[in-house]
């Protein structure tokens, strides 16, 4: 694949998206209420060809004057991605490209992997406490939402622990984290994969103690049980290995700037899953980090919280390479957006063919946020 060398970017605008989920979704062991409202950046790039590309991107009005006039070759390339001073534009431009080239953005990864993706969803919060009364409503809140989630169509849940780090009682939130865990467990019967993520909200002490007490609910992996440490990560998964469970465990969300040195913890077994969240991290970053991947035999599960774009640009991630576990969804509805070619049935997400992303963005709509929300217009020339 190569890019044409006659596609200029004549035109760069940007606009701010809202979503809006179907409740609010609680805490997690260290941040208060998530709420119902999730916003994504987007940026359009157009040409001198009459294509348009569009995409995540946290670019400003200077960044686009550096790319404004550019070739798309000369700041993208089909089998390397997107070149390293235009990384703020790296969404808007895989989709471009691959609009370009009449490609799913999965065929230029490769198509590595496997359609459907497996997906989960990743909404399953702290409902049930509410810091400012005291007040607790016990279970209830959390299987509900798990019913929510069931009743979409998801048939993999990551949950939520760390309650005694900041809104119980350290005795009593250990304590509801593993009741939570079994009553889920019981909801969702054996088949269904159960995940759970403590925001590094434990000690290294309390981690084994979760799986000495919740082992048996069957648990797929545990994620950021606490801040990434060599010795700490290493024993832990040993610890896992020994005691007969087959849990994994996940890391990475919040890394990206430091991939270097989180490497040696998945090179010294004490990582089974990379997290690098796929908006932060960027898909082009990914692409090279498959080699690291590839060596160590470790999973990948790019993070996705925050964003409604990011739970379709992962199955894409997911479809185009190999040794993907599962994507994470935040599930909400975006006006404008249509994603008609990514299906749920039965716990996985199917992966359209279209070119780019296979994402439609409604001009009218993004022009009315592109108002509304401080948006931009960069032109070259």
């Amino acid at each position: 694949m190569t890019i044409p060398e006659n596609v200029t970017i004549t035109r760069i605008d940007a606009a701010v998206l809202e979503g809006t989920r179907p409740r609010i979704i609680g805490r997690n062991s260290h941040i208060d209420v998530h709420g119902r409202v999730a916003s994504d950046p987007v940026v359009r790039l157009h040409t001198d060809q009459g294509v348009t590309g569009w995409g995540w991107s946290r670019a400003t009005a200077d960044d686009a004057e550096f790319l404004a006039g550019k070739r798309l070759h000369e700041v993208f390339d089909a089998a390397h991605g997107t070149a390293d001073d235009y990384l703020a534009f790296d969404f808007p431009l895989w989709d471009l490209a691959g609009r370009v080239l009449g490609r799913p953005v999965h065929g230029m990864l490769g198509d590595g992997g496997g359609n459907p993706v497996p997906v989960y969803d990743g909404t399953i919060y702290i409902d049930e406490v509410d810091a400012g009364t005291g007040r607790d409503d016990g279970l209830a809140p959390m299987l509900s939402a798990v019913r929510m989630g069931l009743d979409a169509g998801y048939h993999a849940f990551k949950v939520k622990v760390g309650r005694g780090f900041k809104w119980m009682e350290n005795r009593a939130g250990m304590r509801r984290d593993i009741d939570v865990l079994y009553a889920i467990r019981d909801l969702i019967g054996p088949d269904m994969k159960l995940l759970i993520d403590a925001n590094n909200g434990y000690t290294p002490a309390e981690a084994r103690q979760v799986m000495r007490e919740a082992g048996e609910c069957g648990i797929y992996w545990f994620e950021e049980p606490f801040r990434e440490d060599m010795y700490e990560s290493v024993a832990l998964r040993s610890f896992i290995r020994e005691g007969g469970w087959d849990t994994l465990v996940a890391d990475g969300e919040g890394s990206e700037a430091q991939d270097a040195e989180f490497t040696g913890i998945v090179r010294a077994g004490g990582i089974d899953v990379v997290q690098f969240d796929m908006r932060q991290y960027t898909l082009t970053r990914w692409m090279r980090y498959m080699t690291v991947i590839a060596e160590t035999g470790a999973l990948t599960a790019p993070h996705n919280f925050g964003s409604h774009l990011s739970g379709f640009y992962i199955p894409q991630f997911a479809r185009g390479t190999a040794h993907f576990t599962t994507g994470e969804t935040d599930i909400m509805t975006m006006p404008g957006v249509a994603a008609d070619g990514y299906a749920l049935v039965d716990g996985m997400r199917t992966v359209p063919d279209t070119p780019g992303f296979g994402l439609e963005l409604d001009d009218a709509a993004f022009e009315t946020a592109r108002r509304e929300r401080g948006g931009w217009m960069v032109e070259s020339g």
